[in-house]
């Protein structure tokens, strides 16, 4: 019995390190021999293809204006360029305020029944016109020159799908911002290694460019569309690339039970997302399933092997060393609830804000891997208060 704990305890705290610390270190090590040999690419040389950028919106009145505004400013040429909003199911005042914008060339469509992303954009992606087709949310403002950085890479017949760098705006007053900036300031570095050895493991479908020709229309059942995209372009033999100048922003959730939700909603698509592919990626049989393995699956069952090496080491503390290890756990989670009663403070220090933001989100993740097991979790999303 203490030999299969300590199994438990060693093989768990390992696939934990090499999917936080060993992968990313490997791809980025990889990366900065390759890096180098990548030629530069200047957006402003290439030919300009006509690109449709399709946002899925559902009740956006509050941000559906600003969207449009950001959109149309961006520094693309105008004939080469379309906007289709596709309210879904929206019965705010979304859909009118995008119908404004049809005197600028503003494709303003409307489903009365709500369907969910993958089907809104489906329903824009079907009626645009554009050679390379970008999706985004309508809370999410691209840089001026996004559309310029994520189509550059198109000249590459090898490229098959870009996706941009989603950044949060730094804000004092929402509580998600500081664990959502490190989040994607962490991931962004290990998808920049990523694409410079292959491709990504999985796109952002805040800010997601594809070959109109390798679209294949999403599934209704669906929940994370950027996953699906990106294994639809590596099935068919493309890369997916990384293009950090490619950049965006959004707000963060205002409160973390709010984020706390986004992320339990994601969870529970991730693990669709295995089951979907199941057998793509096992047994990995190309460097995709590999990397897919290592950086998402691994990541997405974190939170199993956290309980699992909490359990054992705690049925080991009869030894020194697990019973440091375990009282270590218990300080790092009662420092974690401590952070979680006082999130609302905006001053509150690093080393209560990241154990707490750490412990909650792999307890999303806990709990999205419960609703999939339970089929519970729906097409449409819970929006967050922003």
């Amino acid at each position: 019995m203490k030999l299969l704990l300590e199994i438990v305890f060693w093989f768990f705290t390992l696939l934990f390190l090499v999917n936080y610390f060993g992968y990313p270190a490997i791809v980025i090590a990889i990366s900065k021999f390759r890096r180098g040999k990548r030629p530069q690419i200047d957006p402003n040389a290439i030919r300009p293809f006509k690109v449709s950028l399709v946002i899925a919106a559902y009740n956006e009145e509050m941000v559906i204006e600003a969207k449009l505004r950001n959109s149309l400013d961006l520094n693309y040429p105008r004939d080469q360029f379309e906007i289709i909003v596709v309210s879904d199911g929206s019965d705010d005042n979304t859909h009118e305020i995008a119908s404004r914008f049809r005197d600028q060339g503003v494709i303003a469509l409307h489903e009365e029944k709500r369907n969910g992303k993958s089907a809104a954009l489906n329903r824009g992606a079907a009626l645009s016109s554009g050679e390379i087709l970008v999706f985004s949310d309508a809370n999410n403002d691209f840089h001026r020159d996004a559309i310029l950085h994520l189509v550059k890479h198109f000249d590459d017949q090898e490229t098959g799908a870009v996706t941009g760098a989603k950044h949060v705006y730094p804000r004092d007053d929402l509580q998600a911002t500081q664990g959502d900036g490190l989040y994607w300031r962490y991931e962004s570095m290990i998808k920049l290694a990523e694409s410079d050895i292959g491709s990504i493991t999985s796109g952002d479908g805040e800010i997601f460019a594809i070959r109109k020709s390798l679209f294949e229309p999403i599934e209704p059942h669906i929940i994370n569309d950027d996953a699906a995209l990106t294994f639809s372009v590596v099935k068919q033999g493309y890369r997916v690339l990384y293009e950090p100048a490619a950049t965006s922003h959004e707000n963060a959730s205002k409160d973390l039970v709010d984020d706390f939700h986004v992320k339990l909603r994601m969870a529970a698509g991730g693990y669709q997302t295995i089951r979907e592919n199941f057998g793509y990626l096992f047994p990995p049989g190309n460097r995709f399933a590999v990397q897919f393995i290592l950086h998402k699956v691994l990541r997405w069952l974190c939170p199993v092997f956290l309980a699992l090496i909490f359990v054992s080491s705690a049925l080991l503390a009869g030894q020194v060393f697990y019973r440091i290890f375990f009282l270590l756990q218990v300080i790092f989670y009662a420092i974690s609830i401590v952070g979680w009663l006082n999130r609302r403070n905006p001053d509150l220090p690093s080393f209560l804000y990241i154990p707490m933001y750490f412990s909650a989100m792999n307890l999303a993740l806990l709990f999205g891997l419960f609703r999939h097991l339970r089929g519970r979790q729906k097409v449409q999303w819970r929006k967050a208060a922003r």
